[in-house]
């Protein structure tokens, strides 16, 4: 929290242009993000069976948590030398191409098992009507009948909740650690977390615009992970904890926030994290994997954007 007091002295122009721009979208997201719970209808659960539920759950968990590291690990560990480390944006494109095996290994396992990855809304309000009152009215399972949710006015709306959800996890974070601080230095027996920033945020902040670096770093962090990831938790991993935990899908909702949060590695992104993760559950269910897709790319690139735009107001 001191770290964070003490960057307000050398705020810019564009430090406070950016910190007040955050500031009221943040509370407009906040505003939207209350109206869009009103307006939640019941869903219809993705039409998989248990088996593929589970087959689909467990492939995820593998991709994103075995393939993808170990893909970017083995590649590295081939520019490796004893006396030398690859570079950044060497470590970096090996992270993207990771990030892309294991991407194409879930859209292999859709493309054989096409119940595996749910792309297409499911939320009833957002459905046209029913033709059969017996049969869930859900549209072809492909990326084709999620395009609809692909309009600057879903994405927009979307956006301005996340970034909300995050002035909000974030406000909050800072309220936990100064109180964590204080019971901890009056004899509470486990310590506060350091609240520092991500590596990634870091690295964003260290590395020039103009570079390879900051282009591979754009890559990974604005188009590999938001596919991999949605792919992953919104796609295969939420849609199989639904289709597990029925009836209602707030189990599958905070499961699948939870653990987006957690593989993140990061004790003051993971309150903004959770909510995050939560939102998107919602948005998948309302707009399809893609619109997920596209809101989680313009979240990281917007982000991008604020901490080389303002860097001392994004260590707040």
């Amino acid at each position: 929290m001191d770290k964070s007091l003490e960057s307000t002295p050398a705020f810019t122009s564009w430090d406070w242009a950016c910190f007040g721009y955050t500031l009221v979208l943040g509370l407009l997201g906040l505003f939207w993000l209350g109206r869009w719970l009103r307006e939640e209808q019941p869903d219809e659960p993705a039409p998989s069976s248990v088996t593929e539920a589970l087959f689909g759950l467990g492939f995820a968990l593998l991709a994103f948590g075995f393939i993808y590291p170990w893909v970017q690990a083995t590649l590295i560990r081939q520019f490796q030398s004893e006396q030398l480390l690859p570079s950044a944006s060497t470590q970096l494109l090996m992270g993207l191409m990771g990030q892309l095996v294991a991407t194409a290994l879930m859209v292999a396992l859709w493309l054989a098992l096409r119940n595996a990855v749910a792309w297409t809304p499911t939320a009833a309000p957002f459905l046209p009507p029913p033709t059969d009152p017996t049969e869930p009215n859900l549209p072809p399972n492909d990326p084709w009948s999620a395009r609809s949710g692909l309009t600057p006015g879903i994405i927009g709306t979307a956006l301005v909740c996340t970034i909300g959800l995050g002035l909000a996890g974030g406000v909050l974070w800072k309220a936990i650690h100064v109180a964590w601080e204080f019971v901890a230095a009056h004899g509470f027996p486990f310590a506060a977390p350091a609240d520092e920033p991500q590596d990634v945020v870091q690295l964003v902040l260290d590395v020039p615009v103009p570079s390879r670096t900051f282009t591979m770093l754009t890559l990974t962090v604005a188009v590999g992970a938001p596919i991999m990831e949605e792919i992953a938790f919104r796609g295969m991993i939420y849609p199989g904890l639904k289709r597990l935990l029925p009836p209602s899908r707030l189990p599958a909702v905070i499961l699948t926030g939870l653990l987006f949060a957690t593989v993140h590695l990061s004790w003051s992104a993971a309150l903004p994290l959770l909510g995050f993760g939560c939102f998107l559950c919602l948005v998948r269910d309302r707009y399809g994997l893609l619109a997920c897709i596209a809101v989680h790319a313009t979240f990281n690139f917007t982000n991008l954007m604020w901490l080389k735009l303002a860097p001392n107001a994004s260590s707040l």
